[in-house]
């Protein structure tokens, strides 16, 4: 993530995504960046100067309701765009707020 955006970070992962924001170890806090946490994963946004986003390679977050997440993720005034449906799932893409791309996942 770029530097200084920690609550658009904030935001996007805790409040439209859900995920729980963690404390940073104290050793690493001053390098700035966020850390969160879900069942059994946690997601560590680090500052990158100059920063780029990952358009291609991307987590997939497993999740449950997603029309209901895709609903709050474009109230908050993101896009949600569709993909191709694997076999036995549905799925969606978003972009954080820095362009990252995320693949959202729920078992059909």
């Amino acid at each position: 993530m770029p530097p200084g955006e920690e609550e658009d970070a904030v935001k996007f992962y805790g409040a439209i995504l859900g995920l729980t924001q963690v404390e940073k170890p104290p050793e690493l806090a001053p390098r700035g960046g966020v850390w969160f946490r879900t069942e059994g994963l946690e997601v560590h946004l680090g500052i990158e100067e100059p920063f780029t986003p990952a358009r291609k390679a991307h987590p997939a977050f497993l999740v449950q309701d997603l029309e209901t997440l895709r609903e709050r993720i474009e109230l908050a005034g993101y896009r949600v765009t569709d993909d191709v449906p694997l076999e036995g799932f549905h799925r969606c893409h978003v972009r954080d707020p820095f362009g990252n791309r995320l693949e959202l996942v729920e078992p059909s």
